[in-house]
C-alpha cells in the first residue's frame, strides 16, 4: 500500500513538474535566445515517460500536434521515440 501510495505521488508530481515546465517554455521562447524550446522539450518527454494516456489525449484532440510528433519520431534517438509511440493514438486503437 505505501510502494502505490508514493507511485501516485511520485507521478502526479512529475507531471505538475512537466507540465511547469512546458508553461515556463512557453513564456521564456520568444527571449533572444530561445532556451524555452529546451523546457518544453525536457517538460515534455517528462510528461510522456510520465503520463502517456494525458499526450494520447492531446493527440487525439489536436491531429496537427499529432503529425508533428510522429515527425519528430523518426528524427529522435530511438530510446526517446519508442516513449512517443506509448502516446500514438493510431497504435492504441489498432491494438483494440
Amino acid at each position: 500500500m505505501g510502494i502505490r501510495l508514493f507511485r501516485t505521488i511520485f507521478k502526479a508530481m512529475v507531471t505538475m513538474f512537466a507540465i511547469l515546465l512546458i508553461v515556463i517554455g512557453i513564456i521564456v521562447m520568444p527571449s533572444p535566445i530561445p532556451f524555452g524550446i529546451i523546457f518544453i522539450g525536457i517538460g515534455f518527454l517528462l510528461l510522456v515517460a510520465v503520463a502517456p494516456d494525458m499526450v494520447r489525449w492531446l493527440r487525439r484532440r489536436w491531429r496537427w500536434f499529432d503529425r508533428q510528433i510522429i515527425k519528430l519520431e523518426e528524427k529522435l534517438p530511438e530510446w526517446i521515440a519508442k516513449q512517443l509511440r506509448k502516446s500514438d493514438v493510431e497504435r492504441d486503437e489498432d491494438d483494440n
